[in-house]
């Protein structure tokens, strides 16, 4: 988990920016965890519109993020890959962003609750992503790829992140891949984080775990 994470915010880092980013959790109950990397640290929680209670603390490091990670209850997690101007996630405060994704959705290929199945899919697939489109990484979200693409410069814009989005795109088409198009329209897209559990998917009796399986110049063994 770290040292992707790190890899994430190291362009960021290298411009100076170490604040407002944002990781979201949410346990089988439906409560709603924020975890805001940022220069203060506070805490609050409230009842959010569905009647659920919402908490948001504020961590200094990301040591200190990935700690309450680990100490949390909550079970899945998920982080946004975007920077923020501010002490909001919406599209208002959007900073910028060095990285594009796409999201494969295995449930469109193959039975996604087979996991000999999905093994299948990602060794018939990895080497083709990793050649054809050179991903800086490939996540396996417990039920499809995210893989990712940085920009050798800031994309401070959503028309900016798109053109660049598109390229990654196509290329995931010309491997026979389709991309999720509600996420490759989202350039504040949450995406889940390697070394977590997904919930949705149990295989004898244990929830999936989010692994990453490419990391720049070597495929992870899955």
């Amino acid at each position: 988990m770290k040292e992707f994470l790190e890899f994430i915010f190291r362009p960021y880092e290298q411009q100076g920016i170490n604040r407002w980013f944002y990781f979201f959790g949410m346990n089988d109950r439906e409560n709603n965890f924020v975890y805001a990397f940022s220069l203060f640290k506070k805490s609050y929680k409230f009842t959010n519109k569905y009647g659920q209670m919402d908490y948001v603390e504020y961590a200094t490091t990301l040591d200190q993020v990935i700690q309450k990670i680990k100490r949390a209850f909550a079970n899945n997690w998920y982080f946004c890959p975007s920077y923020f101007i501010a002490d909001k996630y919406s599209l208002d405060t959007f900073g910028g962003s060095f990285w594009t994704y796409v999201d494969i959705d295995f449930k469109h290929y193959v039975d996604v609750n087979n996991l000999w199945q999905v093994k299948q899919f990602i060794n018939k697939y990895i080497t083709k992503i990793v050649v054809k489109c050179k991903p800086d990484a490939v996540v396996f979200s417990g039920g499809g790829f995210h893989i990712y693409k940085m920009s050798d410069v800031m994309l401070k814009d959503k028309k900016e992140w798109l053109e660049k989005e598109q390229i990654l795109v196509d290329c995931v088409k010309e491997i026979g891949l389709e991309p999720d198009p509600k996420v490759s329209a989202n350039h504040i897209n949450i995406l889940r984080i390697p070394n977590t559990i997904n919930l949705r998917y149990i295989d004898n009796r244990k929830h999936r775990f989010v692994d990453l399986i490419y990391f720049r110049s070597s495929v992870l063994t899955h």
